[in-house]
């Protein structure tokens, strides 16, 4: 009966009409339903998955350097005309910077015989220009020593001879162990590659020799890595910060305390408010820059700008009340730290006041929102009320982490690099090194001078 139907009544007009199909037809159109069925949960599925993925490299957490390369970002930007791009080079006025020379070791005179045109030898001397080059000379240096040896006839011990600096002979010299440190440290050599590097010097090693050298470097330090500790728990503030790291395959926390003159990292398998307490200790009086997490619960927190502007710009992309509040953070970030390191005490407690007012007034305009990147940022703020203008009470300190992000740096860098540390004495070492020589360069002090100083 159905197959005798004119086709138009399969194709109503009104809702009230029917359409009349064979039960055939209806088991048909059930299975077709069924698979786009099937078939839609499993794009669901992909497009959340594919979501976690791109949250690696496009959430609010995710530095601009990062974000800006990341899949899909980066070709969204606009294409700058040709016309409109910048010329590579110096810029229009610009005075150039000229290396200054050296003092000689030598001065040779250079003259000529014949062209190097046309070979002619008939040339009439003009004047003279005069020409630096600096050549490197490597030279390996072997010293054997004839170390005498003792019995004490008061106690029996054995006595050995020592160098006029009180120091043994080792299997290397001070200034060879401080090349090798910095080669693995500050230059991020591995091993083989350091290996390969004094091979070519003509000094024999292994990847065990070159790690002992490192790791007997670190245990001198231990006493520098003291001294800074002493004077981060003595300053009046202290900026830090924590990441990821890895333990043999497993996750660990590389932590950073740092100031303008010091820097401390410690690796521990725990992320909570223990290291902070063992590091700066229980009754640390001065105040914590970080980025709120819930492990500095408990002292007086700056909290960083820049991780709450970043959560802003991120609530910016998913609706236009979240760009207004972008706008609106940013423009109280900038009257709030515009000029203020000329300003006087009472023009900062006029910022504060103010600054506290326009942080309220944002709550209660946008405390509500459904939006909800709007309300992670409205939720950010509320937690952190406490902590965003302390830096107007303490001349010198900054509004955001940024200086305990780049304490961290360095070791990022070279997580990225090795992927993992394989034990607790090689973590300890690293991070002592790292702390020392980040400490050294803070201060304007030669890393190599200095610890050839504690090597030799």
């Amino acid at each position: 009966m159905a197959a005798t139907l004119p086709l138009w009544r399969l194709t109503p007009k009104d809702d009230d009409d029917e359409i009349v199909v064979s039960k055939k037809g209806l088991a048909e159109l059930k299975r077709e339903a069924e698979e786009q069925a099937r078939e839609n949960e499993r794009l669901r599925r992909e497009i959340a998955e594919l979501r976690r993925r791109l949250q690696v490299h496009e959430n609010s957490n995710v530095p601009p350097s990062v974000r800006n390369h990341s899949p899909g970002f980066a070709r969204a930007r606009p294409l700058v005309p040709s016309g409109e791009r910048k010329k590579p080079g110096p810029k229009p006025g610009h005075e150039g910077v000229t290396r200054d020379p050296l003092t000689p070791d030598q001065r040779v005179p250079l003259t000529a015989s014949r062209c190097r045109k046309c070979h002619g030898e008939h040339l009439r001397l003009r004047g003279t220009e005069t020409r630096q080059e600096v050549e490197v000379v490597r030279k390996r240096v072997v010293t054997e020593y004839e170390q005498a040896i003792y019995d004490c006839l008061d106690c029996g011990a054995e006595v050995r001879s020592t160098l006029p600096d009180g120091r043994e002979p080792a299997g290397y010299g001070p200034q060879l162990q401080t090349e090798i440190v910095l080669g693995k440290i500050e230059e991020r050599l591995p091993y083989r590659k350091l290996e390969e590097r004094l091979a070519r010097e003509g000094i024999p090693s292994c990847p065990a020799t070159l790690q002992a050298v490192v790791w007997g470097a670190s245990e001198k330090l231990k006493d520098e890595e003291a001294t800074i500790l002493q004077r981060l728990r003595a300053s009046p503030w202290v900026h830090a910060d924590e990441s990821s790291y890895r333990m043999d395959g497993r996750k660990v926390w590389i932590w950073v305390f740092c100031t303008e003159v010091d820097l401390l990292l410690v690796i521990r398998p725990s992320r909570g408010r223990g290291v902070v307490e063992e590091v700066l200790g229980k009754e640390y009086a001065g105040q914590i820059v970080c980025d709120g997490w819930k492990g500095y619960l408990g002292w007086v927190l700056q909290r960083c700008w820049a991780h709450l502007l970043r959560y802003a710009k991120a609530g910016a992309e998913e609706s236009a009340e979240g760009k207004a509040l972008y706008a609106e953070l940013c423009e109280v970030y900038r009257q709030m730290t515009q000029g203020l390191e000329t300003a006087s005490p009472k023009a900062r407690a006029r910022r504060l006041t103010v600054g506290r007012k326009a942080l309220r007034r944002l709550l209660r305009r946008h405390g509500r929102s459904r939006s909800a990147g709007v309300e992670r940022v409205v939720t950010y703020l509320r937690n952190g009320m406490r902590g965003w203008l302390t830096f107007l009470n303490h001349p010198g300190m900054d509004a955001t982490n940024n200086r305990g992000e780049r304490g961290l740096r360095e070791a990022i860098v070279i997580r990225k690099i090795i992927g993992t540390l394989r034990n607790w004495k090689r973590a300890e070492a690293f991070a002592r090194l790292l702390s020392v020589l980040g400490t050294w360069k803070l201060r304007g002090e030669s890393p190599s001078t200095n610890l050839y100083a504690v090597l030799s």
